[in-house]
């Protein structure tokens, strides 16, 4: 899925509708959650992608492969967080 959209669908609450209705869970929450944090790093901070999958790790309690699941599902359509 494209974050701009998973980005509108969260702004218009669809995502939290279909949560509260059993049919996603909320790994979908977590996942973009992350995303979004390690672009916030890559940017800010000036850290390679593999960097802040690591720390992203260490933050979120979860390991690498989580972490890149997580990116993966939300590839931009710019490609700015492609697979690794």
């Amino acid at each position: 899925m494209n974050i701009k959209l998973a980005n509108t669908l969260f702004d218009e609450g669809i995502f939290s509708a279909l949560y509260k209705a059993g049919f996603i869970t909320t790994k979908v929450f977590t996942y973009r959650e992350i995303y979004l944090w390690v672009q916030a790093q890559m940017q800010t901070r000036g850290l390679t992608k593999r960097q802040a999958v690591l720390e992203a790790g260490g933050k979120f309690d979860k390991d690498e492969r989580t972490i890149w699941r997580a990116l993966n599902s939300f590839e931009d359509a710019d490609k700015t967080l492609s697979a690794h």
